[in-house]
């Protein structure tokens, strides 16, 4: 695995530890996944750019026929992302009160 040294600014670094603490991740890992979600993020929108283009220089009709294709799987897409997400497991248990 590479390594990548990276300075952060004050701020940004008690953000990255905050949120690393409440995910229960290091900070390493957090950024790890916030890094490949923003280069799948480019990489995705790069994509659609394309089909954009290609679609409007075959005309106005062809634009809004690829458009409405795509359509029902970003919807899919977008119902998969606002379900999947999973709130992070406490990592104590409560102590019972003793009767």
């Amino acid at each position: 695995m590479a390594t990548l040294n990276m300075r952060l600014d004050d701020d940004l670094d008690r953000r990255l530890t905050a949120e690393a603490e409440l995910a229960a991740e290091t900070r390493s890992q957090l950024a790890r996944r916030a890094i490949e979600a923003f280069l799948s993020q480019r990489q995705r929108q790069r994509f659609l750019d394309r089909i954009a283009r290609a679609a409007r220089a075959r005309g106005p009709a062809e634009a809004v026929a690829a458009a409405e294709e795509a359509l029902p799987t970003d919807n899919e897409a977008l119902a998969r992302g606002e379900h999947g997400v999973a709130e992070p497991r406490a990592r104590y248990r409560a102590r019972r009160k003793k009767r």
